[in-house]
């Protein structure tokens, strides 16, 4: 049996600091599923220009850092129109996962959204992140391939926060 990380100790918005690190994260947990960082999304280099990237539109970006300090997850919302925000870069080491860290971060970002008076959130994934997805359905998400965004993604989804 693997050891399983430790509890985070922090889940905080994002500095400059951690962006080389958020980079690498999101870059690695990409390659795990066959993808490339930079290739087939738009949004991935909006990363390399955190915080200001997501500030200057209304968003915001999280970062979890483990007990050890390592940056182990990362989340984003961004605002795309009067009442519709996106979820984006949500992703996890795989030591932190099966943590209850993407419940923490997603609730997180539902309560960002409703913040700023969002009526739904959509995002897009790839069919294989099969935990991101349960974890995404388990939220009240429903499948709705016409917010599929980037084009290395399969599924797209959508999350009514009005009720």
């Amino acid at each position: 049996m693997e050891p399983s990380a430790p509890a985070p100790v922090e889940v905080r918005e994002i500095v400059a600091a951690d962006v080389p690190e958020a980079v690498a994260l999101v870059g690695a947990v990409l390659a795990e599923f066959g993808l490339r960082f930079g290739d087939g999304s738009a949004t991935d280099a909006e990363l390399e220009r955190l915080p200001a990237s997501y500030a200057a539109r209304g968003g915001r970006f999280w970062v979890v850092r483990d007990a050890r300090g390592a940056l182990v997850g990362t989340a984003g919302v961004m605002p795309l129109s009067g009442d519709e925000v996106e979820l984006r870069k949500m992703y996890l080491s795989p030591a932190a996962r099966g943590l209850g860290l993407g419940r923490l971060l997603l609730e997180r970002s539902v309560a960002f959204a409703r913040s700023l008076g969002a009526r739904r959130m959509v995002l897009d994934t790839i069919a294989e992140m099969t935990a991101a997805i349960a974890l995404y359905e388990r939220a009240g998400f429903v499948r709705d391939d016409a917010q599929k965004r980037a084009s290395r993604c399969t599924r797209g989804y959508r999350l009514d926060l009005s009720t």
